[in-house]
């Protein structure tokens, strides 16, 4: 790797960490002007959502699995179909589910909103 190739990546690695480390701080401030994970895997009426539990979780073993390899072998792994299958999967359930409740709600009544 020739070395303007090499400080663009440490650039990149850098900024990621420093987003990384923005994004932590606004979770802990929480609901004081920050991110408020409260209502992460809830839906509108409060309620805890399955699917968006499960794509939540695939997610963030997926990702925990690439980062660990490239930690391991210093480059990206070669992630297989099956991976993006389960993930796929994953993310029609959460898509399906949405779809269902849109569905499943009455009309608005005519002058209400």
């Amino acid at each position: 790797m020739d070395w303007a190739s090499e400080i663009a990546a440490w650039v990149a690695v850098g900024f990621l960490a420093a987003l990384g480390v923005v994004i932590i701080l606004l979770i802990l401030r929480g609901k004081d002007g920050g991110i408020d994970l409260q209502r992460l895997v809830s839906e509108d009426d409060g309620k805890a959502s399955m699917s968006r539990f499960q794509f939540l979780i695939f997610t963030f073993v997926i990702g925990t699995g690439v980062l660990i390899s490239v930690l391991e072998n210093g480059r990206f792994p070669d992630v297989g179909s099956d991976i993006f299958g389960l993930l796929g999967i994953s993310a029609a359930g959460y898509v399906g589910s949405k779809m269902a409740q849109k569905t499943a709600r009455p009309p608005p009544e005519p002058g209400d909103g």
